[in-house]
């Protein structure tokens, strides 16, 4: 069954609480989706924008960034970073296989 992602709440909510416990604040890369987890080529990634410091704000601050409807208001939380020398929107012609 399909559900919609969560980025994994109930992990950031643990990881917090842990993180108060202990009197600190969050550390980058502590809280990980099991999306991030699982995926083998480490093309996802994970942590908090706010963050300049953090790998997830440093890598939305690329101009090769893209937010997918973004013009529709609808605040996307999820970037996308297409590989050096690919840009987005592809402006060619789509040929199907």
């Amino acid at each position: 069954m399909m559900e919609k992602c969560t980025f994994c709440v109930q992990r950031i909510v643990h990881g917090r609480q842990v993180a108060a416990d202990e009197n600190r604040e969050l550390r980058d890369g502590e809280v990980t989706p099991a999306c991030v987890a699982a995926c083998p080529s480490g093309a996802l990634v994970f942590g908090d924008l706010s963050d300049p410091s953090s790998r997830v704000s440093r890598m939305a601050q690329n101009e090769r960034q893209y937010k997918l409807m973004e013009e529709l208001g609808t605040k996307p939380r999820v970037y996308y970073l297409p590989p050096k020398g690919r840009a987005f929107p592809y402006q060619g012609e789509i040929h199907p296989s």
